[in-house]
């Protein structure tokens, strides 16, 4: 009877265990684009979101997104909230009409939002889709169900603007629509319906002064449903020009934060010409700085002459905006302005050297901050650059393709051991078996192949070495 009893109970954990596995074998994590509204010859940060990732075990993902480059242009990445705490992303767009991109970390990723910001520069006018040809977290699991997205341009824009004001509740404010030249299309009206975050402000009519349509007669606004407003205009004149088509008017809510205000519909005269309307914002309170949560390497005193040092910052814009990075050393740009928060640099100046490499972080409202490492180029045979401990780096790139540095530090002499392992626990590549170094800091590269000269396929991959004593690994990913 015991035993039998004993029997049930390890069939119960392996049944628990098999259903746990079924579980997260079986998520699907939805992975969304939006489709977004946008004006010609301008730059949008399109929010890719993924579903609830807790417990699901996520250290990697990687995706390929294509696209009408005679309409729209993907420039680069910027990460969102959910991988605030990971190395930048891998982005590569050298593929007219498709932009890949791969990021991993050390930390599993948790809760649901945004993965990263697609960066898009509109460069022709009409719809552009935002399609994925593939999409992958980890090795493919848990399995994702996608949904494409698009970027349109109108062929005739009109765009609510986006203002910025230090007002006090209760104040009234303006915010101007703007139209895209009119001239000979035949708009004798228009109609519209927008809506707004009505905690944050409340839109209650609209003027003509001043505008494309001052010469219309006073136009029909309904604003019965709260937080949105419904307004019919026309006149006997035909619309020209390019400028402000109406004013939209009304009073501050509360003293901070944002609202968008969003067209639901526009149309001009009964559809003809076509018209498609932009969104815009009303951003209440003072703009902020942005704000430095961490930094790679924390601190800096000294660079070993020629040995790739790689740094890395995560900044947050208080209004959840992506940010735009710039790098300087010694005070000249190295790189950008642009979205990517990592630069590295192999600094082969004289042992002394003194050094300085500089981060300044941008919000789109133009307020800055920056973050300084300031440190000193030793030689590689410097008995100061000696390291105190031993320090396994992460691999740069990452993720990675073809190749990708990692870097030790060896406080002592000691034979080294450097391997590469798949997930399955396979090793793939032997980089270093047993070689004696000295107390100093190496670097080694791995070429993406096992030891018979194969590549490797796209993956996550573990490295570890093992000094003496000392034993680390990292994770790193391969994306081909």
């Amino acid at each position: 009877m015991r035993n039998s009893k004993q029997a049930l109970k390890r069939l119960a954990i392996a049944l628990g265990a098999l259903l746990l596995v079924s579980a997260v074998a079986l998520s699907q994590v939805t992975v969304s684009l939006p489709t977004v509204t946008a004006k010609i010859n301008t730059t949008q940060s399109i929010p890719l979101t993924v579903g609830d990732l807790t417990g699901l075990g996520v250290v990697s993902y990687q995706f390929k997104v294509t696209y009408d480059p005679t309409l729209v242009n993907v420039t680069g990445v910027t990460a969102g909230s959910l991988v605030a705490g990971w190395n930048a992303p891998t982005v590569n767009t050298g593929s007219s009409g498709q932009v890949t991109v791969a990021g991993a970390g050390t930390t599993n990723l948790s809760g649901s939002g945004v993965l990263v910001y697609l960066i898009v520069t509109t460069v022709g006018k009409g719809t552009s889709p935002l399609t994925f040809s593939q999409f992958q977290f980890n090795e493919g699991t848990p399995a994702s169900t996608t949904t494409n997205g698009s970027v349109v341009v109108p062929l005739l824009s009109v765009k609510i603007s986006d203002i910025s004001t230090a007002l006090p509740a209760g104040s009234a404010f303006t915010l101007p629509v703007t139209s895209e030249a009119l001239t000979g299309l035949g708009a004798t009206s228009y109609q519209f319906v927008i809506t707004w975050d009505k905690t944050k402000i409340n839109l209650t009519g609209v003027s003509l002064t001043g505008t494309l349509s001052a010469n219309f007669s006073a136009p029909s606004v309904n604003t019965s449903v709260a937080g949105q407003m419904t307004v019919a205009a026309a006149g006997t004149n035909v619309l020209t020009g390019t400028g402000t088509l109406i004013n939209l008017t009304g009073t501050l809510v509360a003293a901070s934060g944002t609202s968008a205000v969003h067209f639901s519909s526009f149309q001009f005269n009964e559809g003809t010409p076509a018209a498609g309307g932009v969104d815009g914002s009303v951003t209440l309170g003072n703009p902020q700085k942005p704000t430095l949560t961490s930094r790679t390497p924390a601190t800096l005193t000294t660079a070993p002459q020629g040995n790739v040092i790689a740094f890395m910052v995560h900044a947050v814009d208080p209004g959840g905006a992506p940010l735009t990075f710039s790098w300087e050393v010694n005070g000249g740009l190295v790189k950008g302005p642009g979205p990517d928060s990592s630069y590295s640099a192999r600094f082969t100046d004289p042992h002394g050297t003194a050094k300085t490499v500089t981060c300044i972080y941008t919000t789109v409202a133009g307020l800055k901050d920056s973050t300084v490492w300031a440190f000193t180029v030793t030689g590689v045979n410097d008995h100061n650059a000696i390291p105190t401990d031993f320090v396994l780096g992460q691999n740069y790139p990452n993720p990675f393709n073809p190749t990708t540095m990692i870097s030790f530090s060896l406080p002592k002499e000691a034979p080294v051991t450097f391997e590469v392992y798949n997930m399955l626990g396979v090793k793939v590549r032997s980089l270093m078996a047993g070689e004696t170094r000295s107390a100093g800091t190496y670097t080694v590269t791995w070429d993406g192949r096992n030891d018979a000269g194969v590549g490797m396929p796209s993956g996550v991959y573990l490295y570890r070495v093992m000094a003496g004593s000392y034993v680390s690994a990292k994770k790193m990913t391969l994306l081909k």
